[in-house]
């Protein structure tokens, strides 16, 4: 008798954990087929950071987990064009739409400071560069792209990310000076 409770123990638990190894198959395909492999550096960076109760400080942690040291004026650089790369664009739009309900807004904010202050922060020379790389065909390439991006968001999104785009647009405009 007691052996055959034992069999029925040993396939049952066997069953489950064939079920399991099935489930997170299925899982990891569902994951690999349903975010492109461009978005993943973003995610990741922004799972390394969501444990940062500051919203500025996450914001520091997450670009730095995307573009590297933000003490290397290439990288600012690069994180500033970022915004107006599409692989990017929809990795935040994203982590905008699943961020919690309660940090979505800060977040945004300290995204808009972030901008305002990398604008402010900008040598002549990084200035410079970057009016070059927004009159050049990929930097123009590359604001026509974000902007239709943008345009195809939801009222809602587009609303609560005026204050981003509006530091974007002010920066922009000082480059192009």
């Amino acid at each position: 008798m007691k052996s055959r409770k034992f069999k029925i123990i040993l396939c049952s638990g066997g069953a489950v954990a064939v079920l399991l190894v099935l489930a997170g198959m299925y899982g990891v395909h569902y994951y690999r087929r349903h975010i492109p492999a461009e978005l993943i550096p973003d995610i990741r960076a922004a799972i390394a950071a969501r444990g940062e109760p500051d919203p500025d400080a996450r914001l520091h942690k997450f670009l730095e987990g995307v573009y590297g040291s933000l003490d290397d004026p290439a990288n600012r650089e690069r994180a500033f064009k970022g915004f107006f790369n599409a692989n990017h664009i929809k990795a935040m739009q994203i982590l905008v739409k699943h961020s919690p309900p309660t940090q979505r807004q800060a977040n945004i904010e300290a995204m808009s400071r972030w901008v305002s202050s990398y604008r402010q922060n900008m040598t002549p020379q990084e200035q410079n560069d970057l009016g070059n790389y927004f009159k050049s065909g990929a930097g123009q390439n590359s604001l026509q792209a974000a902007t239709a991006l943008f345009m195809a968001q939801d009222a809602v999104y587009r609303a609560s990310t005026v204050p981003v785009i509006m530091e974007l647009m002010t920066t922009l405009q000082a480059v192009h000076k």
